[in-house]
């Protein structure tokens, strides 16, 4: 049987399409959990800023018992936490978006696509009988011109300069979501480095211990 059968290019493509969804079933179930790390990011940067501006409000009462040194440091590292808390959620909103773009965009594509089949098949039903040769098939890169015609000129040459990296990568937009969910976990677990020296800071500077 020859490699050209459409009962073996059906099966290859088949095949493709379910590996492709499985692997964004595994992109969306892992980027679905940015939002509970979310949540522990801003918990610990609310009590990073309450935590700071109690030192500020009491440092005349503080500085006697921690030194100026410690007080510093410990400042440094509540500092230094709250700016892990501010990027991971940075890329926490980035993950989200991309995300939720994502998924709207695969609802409201299929229902276009849907309409586009059921047309197109009449037109070659119709063009067969009159002996036409149509070009049914969508053009991407006339949706891309269009899509990019409200943006600046410079946000426009970056779309398509996107378009043109991921080009045949069915994963692109899942790949976005994912690194930004991985920074999102490493400025999280940093964030928290940094409070834990903080109070670790404290203990070693506080002139009662």
């Amino acid at each position: 049987m020859s490699d050209k059968d459409p009962l073996i290019e059906w099966n290859r493509l088949n095949k493709e399409n379910a590996e492709q969804d499985l692997a964004s079933a595994l992109f969306i179930s892992m980027a679905n959990t940015s939002s509970l790390v979310d949540k522990f990011s801003m918990w610990l940067f609310a009590g990073t800023g309450a935590t700071g501006a109690l030192l500020i409000a009491q440092i005349n009462s503080v500085l006697p018992n921690l030194t100026l040194v410690g007080f510093r440091v410990c400042m440094l590292f509540l500092i230094v936490s709250a700016i892990f808390a501010f990027c991971a959620k940075y890329n926490a909103i980035r993950c989200q978006i991309q995300i939720q773009t994502d998924a709207k965009f695969r609802e409201l594509s299929e229902k276009i696509f849907s309409k586009h089949e059921e047309s197109e098949g009449r037109i070659l039903k119709m063009a067969k009988k009159r002996e036409l040769e149509i070009q049914t098939e969508i053009d991407f890169e006339n949706v891309i011109s269009e899509f990019k015609k409200p943006f600046p000129f410079w946000v426009g040459w970056l779309i398509s300069r996107s378009v043109k990296k991921t080009k045949g990568n069915r994963q692109a937009g899942y790949h976005v979501a994912i690194k930004s969910y991985a920074g999102q976990l490493s400025f999280a677990f940093w964030q928290s480095v940094a409070f834990v020296l903080f109070l670790c800071s404290g203990g070693w500077f506080a002139s009662g211990l």
